[in-house]
């Protein structure tokens, strides 16, 4: 493989949360990726979308500490992420026409992607996002075939 994979919210969620019901997925995609020789690309609306999945998390689970072990490694990445946040703007309104022909099955970052995509500013996501299906030609890795 070696190309660039981008990691979407859910499997960044599912590698760092081991209570993630989706947690041994995305450790097991992680590590084909990595055998694969996969370059993991993270993008910044995409960890800002985990990070509020742990903050959320942590409070109803009441565990400030695990919040804290998450935090200090989202904020390790902070020379990796790749900013892309400033092109919503720019396709705020093909976002909202992603999300329609959807039927609501991608939100705001996923449609956002849909598009970035489009227009080669990224490569294969890697996702557990089954809404994607819905976009032919959309490259993604880590659903299951149908």
């Amino acid at each position: 493989m070696g190309d660039s994979v981008v990691l979407d919210a859910n499997v960044i969620v599912g590698w760092l949360d081991d209570k993630d019901a989706l947690h041994e997925r995305a450790k097991a995609l992680t590590f084909q990726l990595k055998l694969d020789g996969a370059m993991p690309v993270l993008v910044d609306f995409l960890v800002a979308e985990a990070v509020s999945v742990f903050t959320r998390r942590a409070r109803e689970r009441k565990a400030p500490q695990q919040l804290r072990t998450l935090l200090a490694t989202t904020r390790s990445w902070e020379q990796q992420i790749l900013p892309l946040v400033a092109s919503t703007s720019r396709l705020w309104g093909a976002v909202h026409d992603v999300i329609d022909a959807s039927s609501g099955r991608l939100n705001f970052n996923d449609a956002l992607l849909v598009l970035l995509q489009a227009e080669r500013w990224i490569g294969t996501v890697a996702t557990f996002d089954e809404g994607f299906r819905d976009f032919p030609g959309f490259k993604h890795i880590g659903l299951p075939p149908r």
